[in-house]
């Protein structure tokens, strides 16, 4: 089930430097629970219409679904309506959520970010290590991103382009190559059934007191009118 909230507002592009069109929304992590087995972030930005809007996501970090009862969406549409007041909203909508599992006080390392805006970044895969030292690289970790041909879904029959899903490889552990299986493989969430293209734009990590480091790849999805949206997709090494 997706909880919706329909408000009102309009702005300017989200990222008005940038060359693509359509809008790509900015990504705020949230963090962990103490176990690491949920992980929230939210995205937010403005439609390439005007309108502002701000989305929370809850993801369980063993199946990579949603939880049941989320997303919340935020989509504003008044006049007076602005970016603030679409998040303040949505926040507000998820509080229940963020706070049943203490997201806040396990934030998590931003291992790696690699938006579209960094020139010269590569889009299909992220190199980073887990703890945020000086000094030469130890231990890296790579994640290597893969596109493939889907069906097209039934709600997506207009769409011009070839409609993509995705798959995630592990192509590099604590520093040796690690290309024997892949480690995440996943279907494109139903909210972005339509997309056409991917980038892998970070990398997150949490290492919870008792078990094993949950490693997270922030994954950009496009549709066919460049509108860029989020997936959080866990990585279990």
């Amino acid at each position: 089930m997706m909880k919706r909230l329909l408000i009102g507002g309009m702005l300017a592009a989200a990222l008005p430097g940038l060359s693509l069109a359509g809008d790509i929304a900015n990504i705020q992590p949230i963090g962990f629970s103490a176990d690491g087995k949920v992980f929230g972030f939210q995205e937010f930005g403005i439609e390439e219409g005007g309108a502002p809007y701000s989305n929370t996501y809850f993801v369980d970090t063993d199946s990579g679904q949603y939880l049941e009862g989320t997303p919340f969406h935020t989509e504003m549409t008044d006049k007076d309506a602005n970016l603030s007041k679409a998040r303040r909203q949505n926040l507000t909508a998820a509080r229940s959520q963020m706070d049943k599992y203490d997201l806040l006080t396990n934030p998590g390392l931003i291992a790696a970010f690699n938006p579209p805006t960094e020139l010269g970044s590569p889009s299909k895969t992220i190199r980073y290590t887990t703890l945020a030292t000086d000094g030469p690289p130890k231990s890296p970790y790579t994640l290597s991103l893969g596109e493939m041909p889907v069906p097209t879904p039934k709600d997506c029959a207009s769409v011009d382009k070839r409609v993509l899903g995705f798959s995630l490889q592990m192509i590099e552990k604590q520093g040796a190559p690690n290309r024997q299986a892949a480690r995440q493989a996943t279907a494109v969430p139903a909210d972005r059934a339509c997309s056409v293209e991917y980038r892998i734009g970070g990398a997150m990590v949490y290492q919870p007191e008792a078990g094993n480091q949950i490693h997270i790849a922030l994954i950009l999805a496009f549709d066919a009118d460049r509108n860029g949206r989020w997936i959080a997709v866990p990585v279990h090494p």
